[in-house]
């Protein structure tokens, strides 16, 4: 109790033990280290922890989270955007330290495959860009170096950088797709905010299940005797996430089944080619960047 003091946060007198306009702690002292972890564990293992319920929510009710949103039920859950920036973080962490020796390497010339004399130099030399009939003698050199460099350290580099602006370039990838989903459910119309709503909570989802894979890989790659399982539960979660999209679609739009199946396929094949799309701008950005 610090009757008679000033807020730290907003100067409002203060008559209790937490602020009555900002709602800031009268008790602002340097915490301790025991106290900064205690507040930590605290805040993630509490039974009312809103990040807990938040993904209970989002892993077994598809579409759930999404619709207690729309309806206003918001302060018992994480707000979207920062549930989707906390989820993608965690996962693009996880992504940082995958090698790749990990995956047998994503780029590697056999020696047998190569003529008497051929260095990275001479096979990324081959690269010739041309637009509309016009050559491009400076990108050619970007992408010579890039190609040279990607294949000396086996793709080090450019995972490196591809991971780095692969979440960049979902900011953009998200409003995009929630667009032309929109255009899909043209009638009848929902606001376009329903439909990116809708994506920031399935690709909070997607991105868990991914880091969930990364973490069971990783432990097959430690101990090669759960490199079956770790395929089984692979080929599980595809189905499971194709499965997922279509309850959510269900859930959220409240469509007919056979009017959401239909939907669901075009928003597949609408979604990978736009997904591909993408990809190609980050391969395109990494390989001038390394």
């Amino acid at each position: 109790m610090l009757a008679g003091h000033d807020c730290k946060n907003c100067g409002a007198a203060l008559n209790g033990a937490f602020c009555a306009n900002c709602g800031q702690r009268a008790n602002v002292h340097v915490p301790t280290t025991h106290e900064l972890v205690h507040e930590a564990l605290e805040g993630l293992t509490h039974s009312d922890s809103r990040l807990w319920r938040t993904l209970r929510l989002l892993w077994l009710k598809p579409g759930q989270l999404t619709r207690e949103f729309i309806a206003g039920r918001r302060e018992s859950f994480l707000p979207p955007f920062r549930l989707y920036l906390v989820i993608s973080v965690i996962l693009f962490l996880l992504a940082s330290f995958i090698r790749p020796s990990d995956t047998q390497g994503f780029i590697h010339v056999d020696a047998k495959d190569l003529q008497a004399g051929d260095t990275p130099e001479v096979i990324c030399g081959k690269i010739h860009m041309e637009f509309f009939g016009t050559s491009q003698p400076a990108l050619e050199k970007r992408f010579q170096h890039g190609c040279v460099t990607t294949v000396r350290d086996h793709g080090e580099s450019f995972l490196h950088v591809a991971l780095s602006t692969l979440p960049k370039a979902m900011f953009l990838f998200l409003p995009l797709i929630a667009f032309l989903h929109m255009l899909v459910y043209w009638w009848p119309r929902q606001r376009y905010a329903v439909h990116l709503l809708f994506f920031i909570h399935l690709h909070a989802f997607f991105f868990s299940l991914i880091a969930l894979l990364l973490v069971v890989n990783g432990a097959a790659i430690l101990w090669p005797a759960l490199r079956s399982t770790v395929s089984l539960l692979t080929d599980a979660a595809g189905w499971w996430a194709a499965a997922y999209t279509v309850l959510a679609m269900k859930r959220v739009f409240g469509r007919a089944w056979v009017n959401t199946l239909f939907k669901g396929a075009g928003l597949f094949i609408v979604y990978w080619v736009v997904f591909g799309i993408t990809l190609a701008g980050v391969f395109v950005y990494a390989v001038m960047q390394v």
